[in-house]
């Protein structure tokens, strides 16, 4: 199946209209749920080049002759495909339930195969990618209006009235449903190793010694966050330097991120998993939630020198241990992108 290709210039038309959504000003007017549709929901559907006719309000989401339910909003494509949407007002809290309770429309409406829970910020994308007909408990895809990334805008632009491709997207969300169900998998074995995962290891081992129940602990004990440390910056290294795009991450670079990731998370205020870094061909972003408007730092390390810039503010490095005279610099810039 071939991707539909979507102008780089569509993507920045995107984020320039969500950049210059005055979010906080739509919130201050939605009390209730209809105000929230009005001001937030709508609005985020005509950005995606939906029209005021394209959203059905109140849809039957029902068969036959039964008493109809109605959800809040459905949008019909080439007279089949349904997405459903189910709205909440701006304050609510987006849960299990109300996911459930869109399970309901969605098990009953012909074509259906895409479905949205949203309070007006948050909007979570479902389908039934592990069951036929019931919704997955969790969404494949989520956006939030309030925190977004330039990656959150590339996968949000393939909804868009102009792009949607229903079995595209279907196709997406089995991979990265596929994804997440691989990474639970690794992390249960890894959390808790089983002797056949044992097994494969010690068969791989150079050093040969008998598979034994000494031997087990011994492995049990070196499979800690250390070691995953060590083996994630060697296959790091290991992809940059076969990276057919051009973007090399040298050791360097890697080096440096650590540093910078351990002076800030020794703040108890700055929780370590919002710490992220994003490599480019000339320079390397260290940012809050890999979000592109929340760089803590850019780093640009050549041949000839090795300077970062915090805010508006570049300096020199002799060698990456400098890093630590910048420290409050960093942590004060974390903090201020944190609230």
């Amino acid at each position: 199946m071939t991707t539909t290709i979507i102008p780089k210039q569509a993507i920045s038309q995107l984020k320039k209209v969500l950049d210059n959504f005055k979010l906080n000003e739509a919130i201050e007017l939605c009390s209730n749920e209809a105000q929230t549709r009005k001001f937030l929901i709508e609005p985020f559907f005509f950005m995606l080049n939906y029209i005021s006719t394209d959203l059905i309000p109140e849809y039957n989401a029902d068969f036959g002759d039964r008493v109809s339910q109605k959800i809040d909003y459905a949008i019909v494509l080439n007279k089949k495909d349904t997405i459903l949407i189910e709205a909440k007002k701006q304050t609510s809290k987006l849960s299990d339930k109300e996911a459930g309770q869109l399970n309901g429309y969605f098990n009953n409406t012909k074509n259906s195969k895409l479905a949205i829970l949203t309070n007006g910020i948050e909007y979570r994308f479902y389908s039934d990618i592990s069951e036929p007909n019931i919704i997955d408990t969790k969404p494949f895809f989520q956006f939030n209006l309030s925190n977004y990334s330039e990656k959150d805008i590339e996968s949000l632009i393939r909804f868009d009235k102009r792009f949607i491709k229903i079995n595209e997207i279907i196709k997406s969300a089995q991979e990265i449903v596929f994804a997440e169900s691989f990474e639970d998998s690794i992390l249960k074995e890894l959390n808790i190793p089983s002797k056949d995962f044992l097994k494969i290891i010690h068969r791989n081992m150079s050093f040969k010694t008998k598979f034994n129940d000494e031997t087990q602990g011994k492995m049990i004990s070196l499979i800690n966050s250390s070691l995953l440390k060590s083996l994630y910056d060697k296959k790091v290294l290991n992809e940059a330097s076969s990276n057919s795009q051009g973007v090399i991450t040298t050791e360097l670079e890697i080096q440096a991120y650590h540093i910078i990731r351990t002076i800030l998370i020794h703040n108890k205020k700055i929780p370590n998993e919002r710490i992220t870094y994003k490599d480019f061909k000339s320079f390397f972003n260290i940012s809050v939630d890999d979000n592109s408007k929340k760089v803590i730092c850019k780093l640009v390390f050549n041949e000839k020198s090795m300077k970062i810039t915090i805010e508006n503010n570049e300096y020199i490095l002799q060698h990456t241990d400098d890093l630590l005279k910048y420290k409050n610099e960093l942590i004060n810039r974390t903090l201020l992108l944190l609230e």
